[in-house]
């Protein structure tokens, strides 16, 4: 196990620059993720080890961190003195482990072919929200998210530790164009607007049709809505002036299950209770 206790080690300045840089992660096709839950979903939805275990010099003093070390007996480990693993790690007092997964981006092509449930995001810049509609989406059984552009990096550490692994367990593509993407689509495209009627809660969400969600504060692009099918609103009765978005996909995706289930189509036994 190699020790490392330099901020000069050129692994040190590698670690800061996947969890800093989008373009670094771009580059080198791998991110950086913290905590054993992460680390643990990661192998459970892909099967496979990540790239390289990252601890600190105290880490194996827990007994939780031996027993993962153990379960990836073929990744690399390495140990960082514990003020530069604090430079490193994403979460202020850390969780004492992090690891380099390589980034487990769709095709485009792919994720059209998947079909059924799918959101796509415009413009979404929070990472928090983000990786809460990734997780939303995974949970309720979505097929995939399609990121357009002005939407936060979905592999940012910030935004995976929204996902809670819901990026290990859905298909993620980003693309250049959500219109031009649009015109490859083979279902419904449903955009929700806070201005719209009818209710989400009577609108049918059921076969393939993909929904978009925009940023708070302009929502979904012009030229975008005007290729939806339809558009549809969340009833707020209540004297609040809007939903933060990633509550509003909270309420789309299991509203799509709610109907899902009520027409057979969904096993619930098969859905994990969060």
């Amino acid at each position: 196990m190699k020790f490392i206790q330099s901020s000069e080690n050129p692994l040190f300045r590698r670690l800061l620059a996947l969890r800093d840089s989008g373009r670094e992660r771009r580059e080198e096709g791998a991110t950086l993720i913290e905590g054993a839950h992460l680390i643990d979903a990661y192998i459970e939805n892909n099967g496979k080890v990540p790239g390289m275990i990252v601890l600190d010099e105290h880490s194996l003093e827990r007994s939780d961190l031996r027993d993962l070390v153990a379960r990836v007996p073929d990744a690399p480990l390495v140990t960082f003195r514990s003020n530069l693993f604090a430079k490193i790690s994403p979460v202020a007092g850390g969780n004492a482990v992090l690891a380099v997964i390589p980034i487990g981006e769709t095709s485009f092509a792919e994720t059209l072919a998947a079909g059924a449930f799918q959101l796509w995001l415009d413009g979404v810049q929070d990472p928090g929200n983000v990786g809460s509609i990734i997780r939303s989406a995974a949970a309720s059984g979505a097929k995939a998210i399609i990121l357009g552009p002005g939407c936060a990096d979905p592999w940012s550490p910030k935004c995976l530790r929204a996902g809670m692994g819901g990026q290990f367990a859905i298909a993620v593509t980003a693309v250049e164009d959500l219109v031009a993407a649009a015109e490859h689509w083979h279902g419904r495209i449903l955009v929700a607007d806070g201005e719209a009627l009818p209710s989400v809660f009577s609108t049918d969400l059921a076969g393939d049709v993909a929904i978009v969600l925009g940023c708070e504060g302009t929502g979904v692009g012009v030229r975008l809505k005007a290729q939806a099918d339809a558009t549809f609103g969340i009833p707020m009765p209540g004297s609040v002036e809007s939903l933060n978005v990633s509550a509003a996909g909270a309420v789309i995706c299991f509203e799509r299950l709610r109907q899902s289930l009520e027409r057979g189509r969904e096993n619930p036994a098969s859905a994990a209770l969060l």
